[in-house]
């Protein structure tokens, strides 16, 4: 006989605050992450008989993408070989968890934001103490909400995006005492855009955006290059109020905010339109 498990997780944009969710900044100084899963997924399935057992993947995004999809592929991956069905917040919280400490023991850099988005969904500010970490779930109107959705868009810059390599030369950097008053302002940047958010003033969640790419171009000269400088100057000029790089920088996506239909025009096929997700992680049958 044979049995078909089938699990859909999905990504995130964050907003503010990335690589303050890695060690050893949690420790040091206290993380902060302002982020939000939406409607692009990884899809696993596992399908097992007496004989033989498959594992597949699939998602809606391109590799590399710098929305946190080897997180979530994890994260699918451990719920797959589990028993539970994770349907309550509590065993979640304990898969992402698991995840991020599978991850840890294969000597990856990264952090726990990616895990806790696929699994929770929603528009979440975590807050990392050492290997601890608080869930604010940011409730926002529906007005606010389409209102983001129908101005926010992201952007595929072509340029394959591998975080573990980024952060591995932010975080040595931080190791030897080196930028962190920059690390720190980005962490109070996602403080300041959950406060926006929650005030409904989206004028000055734009701004941050801004301010957030503006600060962590600064950690290292491979997070903002050239091509991406380029196209954040052509999506500035064809309706975008504010940009900002999503995951540590180097390639992947970009996120626009502003007129989407204008973006749509000038990058074409390179936009990926999107909502949020509020469900998280799911078994599909």
């Amino acid at each position: 006989m044979r049995e078909v498990k089938k699990v859909k997780a999905p990504v995130r944009i964050d907003f503010g605050g990335g690589t303050t969710d890695v060690q050893p900044f949690p420790k040091m100084y206290g993380g902060a992450v302002l982020n939000a899963a939406i409607n692009k997924h990884i899809i696993g399935e596992l399908a097992s008989s007496e004989k033989n057992v498959s594992l597949s993947y699939s998602g809606d995004i391109p590799t590399s993408s710098g929305l946190g999809t080897s997180g979530v592929m994890n994260l699918v991956w451990l719920s797959l070989i589990s028993k539970k069905k994770f349907a309550n917040e509590r065993d979640k919280i304990e898969l992402a968890e698991k995840a991020y400490k599978m991850e840890q023991s294969m000597g990856l850099v990264g952090g726990k934001q990616d895990q806790y988005a696929g699994a929770l969904g929603g528009i979440n500010f975590l807050e990392f103490n050492d290997e601890k970490v608080k869930i604010t779930k940011v409730k926002l109107k529906p007005s606010v909400i389409k209102e983001l959705e129908d101005k926010l868009i992201l952007v595929y810059t072509g340029k394959p995006h591998f975080s573990g390599n980024s952060n591995s030369k932010m975080i040595e950097g931080l190791k030897k005492g080196k930028k962190v008053d920059i690390f720190l302002k980005i962490k109070e940047i996602a403080r300041q855009m959950k406060k926006s958010l929650e005030k409904d003033d989206l004028a000055r969640f734009a701004e941050l955006l801004n301010k957030e790419t503006e600060e962590r171009a600064k950690l290292n000269p491979d997070i903002v290059p050239r091509n991406i400088r380029d196209m954040i100057k052509l999506g500035k000029n064809n309706g975008a109020i504010a940009a900002k790089i999503c995951g540590s920088g180097g390639g992947g996506c970009i996120l626009f905010f502003g007129n989407k239909e204008q973006l749509k025009k000038v990058f074409k096929e390179k936009c990926i339109d999107f909502k949020f997700d509020f469900e998280g992680l799911h078994w599909t049958n």
